[in-house]
């Protein structure tokens, strides 16, 4: 249970040493800085426009990058291990700013070039695909319009009219010859005696006839456009060859380029915390979170960085919250995404992530409940984050995992499951769980986790007041609670009823009496502890919820064993039977490995979300993010800032 207490940092320097004080704060990595408060308004930092130029450049190199990535060969950083980069390696990058941003401005070009034949490539699939059926017309359009004494025309017409655009036209002085022709629409060319021109226009509208245009070929038939158009896709063919050449000849300059990506992060990210604090002409105040183990040595660099500055170190005030940050074990770290994934503590509340993680791990390992899964999972996460050396606090969720899997293990041995197999029949008395064939000890033994962990979840509320000075309220909400409670379940036991019925009793008034022990109606008092005494159903309902533990484990194991009978029955056809059983006994136990895996984790998730932090969790707290060197693509050594 571990809330890292704050001190509120005040502090007031020199303008002139504002740049060199924001990047020890930011080099040290511990201070959050906030806003000022109202007062401060006036005074407060205005975005600049050397700030809003650093954010456009900021912008065109991950526009850069984006357009470069497929010629990135370098490996992805993941898990926080980056590539370090020393101080002298990301000067120079610095110092070569401006010909990187002629790199960037070469790849605008090609990008801009690109779109161009991208845009004519269109126009030319479009031309084609609208001229493609006239290929064997050889007529221009000049020689369409050439004679005097007849219309040619050329144009498309619904086919299912042509019959009748035939027959109009047989008693004219007329002819069509029909040049392609499809399913649904047919090509034709037309010629139309001028004697008849208004009965065969009247005739060619009424079928639907619409006029081709041939002016953009040209003066040139349609057989030599197409041509054209071939010898034209043929030079974009070797434009965009140039252009990708050009292209891949800009990847050398990745690296650099990520480098001034990251460095120009960080120089966005101070300028960011800038505008949160107050200046005048000469000198300039901002306010920050400070962890408290951390603000005696920020205090001494910062003195030693400005000796001038006035540095303030306070508790933080009863109206005032705090950003939150957890500090736990390697053990407990790794459960700290679970807390996180719901709601952060409140400053002046309690981390749960301690009590909380026995527990995760036991339920999820009751729920994927096979030795051989959690085998498989706790050695390969274990292998990957040892090759990678990866410190928990980098891959929380790799270590829960973990974690989990060592649980499975020992919850698959309890229910003699290994990959759906039970291989130790003849020790099964070592083995006492068997959910299919003996299900009532196995929901027993389910209930009485849930009890112990909803229990727990009380003594943890009765912790938070007896510390804050109010043990009255620790008898008569959660001590209370857990007399009744308990003296209902000993009602059970005939050896336990009389005991459990006086526990029961005096639980039962305890709580009818000073749930409402703040109002001084003694009748609006009564109708507090009857409200609360309803309370009952809660309990019961969210101790059957730990019925889900049964229902997973079950799920886990019958649908392994359905694999393995439905795979056992495919090694018996031979060779490629058992070829083929062996392919699906691995995808098959790797599918039901993945969907238990993650049921697990969510219905772990769901019962410390629901019925355990329901008993005493106060959320509310926002997490701590200090002014920090956290980059996307590499890691930047600084030297001090001194």
């Amino acid at each position: 249970m571990a809330i890292v207490k704050m001190k509120r940092l005040t502090l007031l320097a020199m303008r002139k040493d504002r740049e060199k004080l924001l990047k020890l704060m930011q080099r040290m990595q511990c201070v959050e800085i906030t806003q000022l408060p109202q007062e401060h308004e006036e005074l407060r930092a205005r975005e600049t426009a050397g700030q809003q130029k650093e954010q456009a450049a900021l912008e065109r190199i991950r526009w850069a990058l984006q357009k470069l990535s497929r010629y990135d060969t370098q490996p992805k950083p993941a898990f926080g291990q980056y590539p370090v980069v020393p101080e002298e390696e990301s000067l120079r990058v610095m110092q070569s700013r401006s010909e990187l941003e002629d790199i960037i401005t070469r790849l605008e070009e090609i990008e801009r070039r690109s779109g161009e034949t991208r845009a004519l490539e269109t126009r030319i699939k479009t031309a084609r695909d609208q001229y493609i059926p006239w290929e064997v017309f050889t007529p221009t359009a000049g020689e369409l319009s050439a004679s005097r004494s007849v219309l040619q025309m050329a144009g498309s017409l619904p086919t299912r009219n042509l019959p009748k655009l035939e027959e109009a036209l047989s008693t004219l002085p007329a002819l069509t010859r029909i040049i392609s022709q499809t399913q649904d629409n047919s090509n034709i060319y037309v010629v139309i005696h001028n004697s008849a021109l208004e009965e065969g226009r009247a005739a060619l509208e009424t079928a639907g006839f619409a006029q081709e245009n041939f002016t953009p070929l040209q003066g040139k038939n349609v057989k030599d456009y197409l041509h054209s158009l071939n010898e034209q896709e043929a030079g974009i063919a070797v434009q965009r060859k140039e252009l990708e050449d050009e292209s891949k000849a800009l990847a050398s300059y990745i690296g650099d380029l990520k480098i001034l990506h990251d460095m120009l992060t960080l120089e966005v990210r101070k300028h960011s915390a800038l505008l949160e604090s107050a200046e005048t002409c000469q000198t300039f105040l901002l306010q920050g979170w400070v962890p408290e183990e951390a603000s005696l040595p920020l205090k001494d660099m910062l003195l030693k960085a400005s000796p001038s500055a006035i540095v303030s170190l306070e508790d933080p005030k009863e109206d005032e919250e705090p950003t939150i940050l957890l500090k736990n074990g390697p053990f407990v770290t790794a459960f700290e995404p679970v807390v996180e994934g719901f709601a952060m503590p409140s400053y002046r509340g309690i981390d749960p992530t301690a009590v909380m993680a026995p527990f995760y791990v036991c339920l999820f390992g009751m729920m994927l409940s096979d030795a051989g899964y959690g085998l498989m999972m706790a050695l390969a996460l274990l292998a990957f984050v040892k090759i990678k050396k990866i410190p928990v606090r980098n891959a929380k969720m790799l270590y829960l995992l973990i974690f989990g899997g060592i649980s499975t293990i020992i919850w698959g041995l309890a229910f003699n499951t290994v990959v759906g197999f039970n291989p130790l029949p003849r020790f099964s008395r070592f083995f006492p769980l068997d959910a299919v064939n003996d299900p009532m000890p196995v929901m027993a033994v389910c209930l009485a986790i849930g009890a112990i962990h909803l229990f727990t979840g009380l003594g943890v509320a009765a912790y938070m007041n007896i510390k804050r000075g109010d043990p009255v309220a620790a008898f008569s909400d959660q001590f209370s609670w857990f007399l009744l409670l308990v003296g209902l379940g000993l009602l059970v036991l005939p050896a336990t009823a009389a005991i459990g019925k006086y526990m029961a009793i005096v639980g039962f008034v305890i709580i009818l009496l000073m749930t409402g022990r703040d109002k001084k109606n003694p009748f609006k008092r009564l109708l507090s502890g009857l409200g609360a005494l309803y309370g009952i159903t809660s309990w019961v309902s969210d101790l059957l919820s730990y019925m889900r533990l049964f229902g997973m484990g079950l799920a886990t194991g019958v649908i392994g064993m359905v694999f393995n009978i439905l795979i056992g029955m495919v090694w018996s056809g031979g060779i490629i039977g058992k070829v083929i059983a062996i392919v699906l006994f691995i995808v098959c136990h790797l599918f039901n490995l993945g969907i238990n895996a993650l049921g697990a984790y969510v219905h772990s998730c769901r019962l410390q979300y629901i019925e355990f932090f329901g008993k005493f969790y106060e959320d509310g707290g926002k997490p701590f993010r200090p002014l920090d060197m956290q980059t996307r693509y590499v890691s930047i050594q600084q030297a001090s800032a001194e």
